[in-house]
């Protein structure tokens, strides 16, 4: 499933279907590069949308179905981290920035979900079936991603000058984030790394 992050409202301009345009095209021409992944930004008001779209492997350090109880419990701990978008995207204190809701996807969530069923079956024969079609279901998502999608709702927006990225810190794997955003003062574009991890947004 691909979000569409830019649907904020009408009040914002055509530019955001433009940009839209712009992240499909270049996510397009540079689909599925480990270490790097895209996050689209959106400033509304009070209101802040953040939408992630990065491969399995920059996150998890495997792109394969979660068979092994160290992948599931890899897993279950990549989404627990992804759920608290706080530590992994920062404004300022002055901001009042509340985290609204939470949204994952990916084939390998479901993927792990599925495993834990068949799991509590006992059913050996069965899972030895399923393990085949787990084999064929790990080769047709070899190149996983992992996308999120955040709300923040701003007290304050006036004092939204910039956003830090604590993403990079927990997870090794991401090198390098190709940041497209629209703010109240417009488009902006950044190329954001582990010594360039704070955007301005002022």
């Amino acid at each position: 499933m691909r979000r569409q992050l830019f649907t904020l409202s009408i009040a914002l301009p055509l530019s955001l279907n433009a940009l839209a345009h712009e992240h499909d095209e270049h996510t397009s021409l540079d689909a599925h590069e480990h270490g790097v992944a895209s996050l689209n930004l959106a400033i509304e008001g009070a209101r802040v949308q953040l939408e992630l779209d990065s491969p399995a492997m920059n996150l998890l350090g495997f792109e394969h179905a979660a068979n092994a109880p160290e992948d599931i419990a890899k897993v279950k701990a990549v989404q627990a981290q992804l759920q608290q978008a706080d530590q992994l995207f920062r404004f300022p204190a002055a901001a009042g920035c509340s985290l609204a809701s939470a949204d994952l996807d990916s084939p390998l969530f479901d993927a792990h979900q599925e495993a834990e069923h068949e799991h509590d079956d006992h059913d050996h024969d069965a899972a030895h079936d399923e393990h085949d079609e787990d084999h064929e279901h790990e080769h047709e998502h070899s190149h996983a991603d992992i996308e999120a999608s955040y709300t923040f709702n701003c007290a304050q927006p006036d004092k939204l000058t910039h956003m830090e990225l604590p993403l990079f810190a927990v997870y090794p794997g991401l090198e390098r984030l190709n940041l497209q955003g629209i703010t109240p003062k417009g488009q902006m574009g950044a190329e954001l790394t582990r010594k360039r991890a704070t955007v301005q947004l002022d």
